[in-house]
């Protein structure tokens, strides 16, 4: 039998949107570290505060203690939220695109649910950003953003909507929304895409199993490959939203320009090692915690293991 994909029909919906923020809530404990590394690399002009992925590690741990690598991470958490609206537009949007085919519905109903998403997330994003590189140090090069400074007292989220505030007004919890859309739709898109196609094409040499779906290490695997494609695609673009939406600038052209100026090519790969294993961690973890919600919330009485799979042949 041809392993299927569960789809929206599927799923008690109670029982889908407990477990998703549960699950959910522990995996971004797990990834957030390395996504707060990619952060403070991306912020940094050239080598200024740290030298690579592995250098940023050390410092942060030795200067900031463990905690050091959770700066922010309570306005991160309420992301869980935003995820499910984005999860669940995803999946209404993939029901709705079930005439087409795999690329073409990963694409469409991956941009569809970070429109959604982005549109709620970005005011955490900005808070979350600012916090995570309040640890950052001064060097003898001066640094324009409002938040690279050093504190003996953690700052709070309240001193930083203050600045935010002061700087740059209520529309400062939106700086950076129109380079998040560029960043973060293409990002969504084409991990949809490409996990879709990779699933199929890596899961048809395998069994399904007992309710007729892929198996969890493929599916596994598939989200890993996934998000190296999408970390390594959209990288540039990322780099450009973190430096708007943390100071400077609101100039997508101006921010560009300077960023070739700083980087050169480097700017292709600023950060990537970094948010390559933040992504395929991430990508790994939370499809693993995905399928499991999907496959807890799975309702027996409305789809049997037998049901065939909504996937339209075609090459890609």
């Amino acid at each position: 039998m041809q392993a299927r994909q569960l789809v929206w029909d599927d799923l008690d919906k109670k029982k889908f949107y407990f477990f998703g923020c549960t699950m959910f809530l522990g995996i971004r404990v797990i990834v957030y570290p390395t996504n707060l590394i990619a952060t403070r690399l991306q912020v940094q002009r050239g080598k200024d505060f740290y030298r690579g992925s592995y250098d940023a590690f050390i410092k942060v741990f030795k200067t900031e203690g463990l905690m050091g690598f959770y700066r922010g991470f309570h306005m991160y958490a309420m992301k869980i939220v935003f995820g499910q609206i984005y999860i669940t537009t995803y999946e209404y949007s993939k029901h709705k695109c079930q005439g087409m085919n795999l690329m073409v519905q990963g694409l469409v109903a991956g941009a569809a649910a970070s429109i959604a998403g982005q549109s709620l997330s970005v005011p955490t994003d900005i808070i979350t950003q600012r916090l995570q590189i309040e640890g950052m140090k001064r060097s003898r090069t001066k640094v324009d953003l409002h938040t690279a400074t050093t504190k003996r007292a953690p700052e709070s989220v309240y001193s930083v909507c203050k600045k935010i505030i002061h700087y740059d007004g209520l529309s400062g919890f939106y700086r950076g929304f129109f380079i998040s859309l560029v960043s973060n739709v293409p990002n969504s898109a084409i991990w949809w895409a490409s996990y879709n196609v990779f699933l199929r094409n890596v899961g048809k040499h395998f069994e399904c199993d007992s309710i007729g779906t892929h198996k969890m290490p493929v599916q596994a695997f598939c989200g890993v490959l996934s998000g190296l494609v999408s970390a390594v695609a959209t990288n540039p673009l990322e780099v450009v939203r973190t430096r708007i939406q943390v100071g400077g600038s609101r100039s997508l052209v101006r921010v560009t320009q300077k960023l070739w100026h700083e980087e050169g090519h480097g700017l292709l790969f600023k950060g990537l090692t970094a948010r390559s294993i933040a992504m395929s961690t991430a990508s790994c973890l939370n499809i693993l915690g995905y399928e499991i919600v999907k496959r807890l919330s799975y309702n027996y009485r409305n789809t049997p293991p037998e049901a065939e799979a909504n996937e339209v042949p075609d090459k890609f």
